[in-house]
């Protein structure tokens, strides 16, 4: 991402009209939009042309930002991080893919679709590489599905 910000950011800006949900972390998120506030870079994101944004930021979580609806949810907390190479990929792959098999897209199913990559993101940082991944089960996803449910509700 930081190659198309700083050398064809124009080309990026004309393509984020075709975009719905655009994904990047957080310095990336300050260093296109120019603001050190991340809300403030979500919404001038949004003003550029995607119909929404989904702001990474490691281990503190994640904000969703669209013209509707704004979200944060936390990292689904780990006592022991083994290896995060790789967690921002696999919180991407558990948003896309809990979104292509939601039939349609709306905030609340982006919202949800956000909270399994976090979780899918919790697997991959206990242990190198996919490792940990290759062990887990619907069990296990639905098991830190309830937890994290829990720990958000007040």
């Amino acid at each position: 991402m930081n190659h198309w910000i700083t050398g064809k950011k124009r080309s990026l800006e004309k393509f984020l009209h075709k975009v719905d949900i655009f994904l990047l972390n957080d310095a990336e998120a300050r260093q296109f939009s120019g603001e050190a506030n991340l809300l403030k870079a979500a919404k001038a994101i949004v003003a550029k042309g995607p119909k929404s944004v989904i702001i990474k930021k490691g281990e503190h979580g994640v904000i969703y930002y669209s013209r509707k609806e704004h979200f944060i949810a936390p990292a689904y907390p780990l006592e022991t991080v083994f290896d995060p190479t790789g967690a921002g990929d696999t919180f991407a792959g558990g948003v896309v893919g809990y979104l292509s098999k939601a039939g349609r897209i709306n905030d609340a199913v982006i919202r949800k679709s956000i909270v399994y990559g976090s979780i899918l993101a919790s697997f991959a940082v206990e242990d190198f590489s996919v490792n940990r991944l290759l062990d887990i089960k619907m069990p296990d996803i639905n098991k830190r599905y309830s937890d994290f449910k829990k720990l958000t509700r007040f």
